[in-house]
């Protein structure tokens, strides 16, 4: 830690939205960077819900992460050319209060000694970004909607306690078929350095969702070999969001305010899905107000009715064929009786 400068931030109100770009669904993330704003790296990856938001980091993995950048640092500038995709492309605002959505987080705002009214939280930044796309009535795009994609939508995993090395590998998977094998370290994807398993969640979220080639470069057995890592047309959306703090926001634009839940029961229905919640305010009271309640399930939703679902399905395929306003037709059964209800998206 002697050889770092450290500084935290507490609130993303005036962030500089051009460097600091990373899953804002976390609720821990690091960046390490030269004093010129050049990034080595970042740390920070979870793919569960609250309960298990620490499974995919440690102190181990962030120390070897430290090391990493530090090794980068000695090297700089001298792989200036390397480091520069580590920095993404200009974003839609500069900063957090420029969303229209968070126009009213600025400092003239005071509520005294409650902060927290006025703090703009991570997260709010993808619900701002939704929300515009909505209210302009354009699609959202996958690389909005499904983010930073784990490496298990590609078939491994990657262990916590490594800088990245590789954990697991599914064979019938683009790592599989790569050739990717258990213990490989990941050095370079897509002619970038990595310090982190989140250094390749940003390869991904760059990736496009329409196939291609990730090439990588890998140490196996004290050799370096170069495996290119070829992806499906739409490898993107095997990505289960559901666990998000942002999800919550789609949740009322799909759903209604509807929480869904795997149906384990077993007289489930096809979808395998029932209301978990069903918000009491505002635009997350809407599917409570149409007649939802908590142990419905799921006949079928906006045309979806034959096979299993996820929550995360459910609520991309809804924003997909419809525009805010639309009318939403759902089906549920509560104990033995189907009822009808239908609400509007927002």
């Amino acid at each position: 830690m002697d050889e770092f400068v450290c500084l935290r931030i507490i609130q993303f109100n005036g962030v500089d939205l051009s460097l600091f770009q990373f899953d804002y669904d976390m609720s821990f993330a690091v960046f390490f960077l030269n004093a010129d704003g050049t990034i080595y790296g970042r740390y920070g990856t979870r793919n569960e819900r609250p309960e298990k938001a620490d499974s995919q980091i440690s102190m181990e993995g962030m120390r070897k992460a430290m090391e990493a950048s530090l090794a980068l640092h000695r090297e700089y500038p001298g792989n200036a050319e390397q480091l520069e995709a580590k920095r993404g492309p200009a974003p839609e605002h500069l900063r957090p209060e420029q969303y229209p959505q968070l126009s009213k987080y600025t400092p003239k705002i005071n509520y005294g000694n409650q902060v927290a009214k006025s703090c703009i939280h991570c997260h709010q930044v993808h619900n701002a970004e939704r929300q515009g796309l909505r209210d302009a009535k354009q699609p959202i795009p996958d690389e909005v909607l499904y983010l930073y994609p784990m490496p298990s939508v590609v078939g491994f995993s990657l262990d916590p306690e490594s800088r990245a090395t590789v954990k697991s590998v599914v064979s019938d998977s683009p790592a599989g078929k790569a050739g990717l094998s258990v213990g490989d370290e990941l050095l370079f994807a897509a002619g970038q350095p990595l310090v982190s398993a989140a250094d390749f969640q940003w390869v991904l979220q760059n990736t496009p969702g329409a196939g291609g080639s990730i090439p990588l470069k890998v140490r196996r057995a004290g050799e370096v070999r170069e495996i290119p890592l070829r992806l499906e047309n739409g490898w993107r959306k095997r990505t289960d969001f559901g666990w998000r703090v942002s999800t919550w926001d789609l949740r009322r634009m799909a759903l209604g305010g509807m929480v869904f839940e795997t149906d384990e029961t077993g007289a489930a229905t096809p979808l395998k899905l029932s209301v978990k919640g069903a918000g009491r305010h505002g635009g997350h009271a809407v599917a409570r107000r149409a007649g939802a309640r908590e142990g419905d399930r799921i006949v079928s939703i906006a045309g979806l009715s034959g096979k299993p679902a996820t929550e995360a399905e459910v609520i991309a395929h809804i924003l997909e064929i419809t525009e805010k306003g639309d009318s939403i037709d759902v089906v549920v059964k509560r104990g033995e009786t189907e009822i009808p209800i239908s609400f509007r998206t927002q």
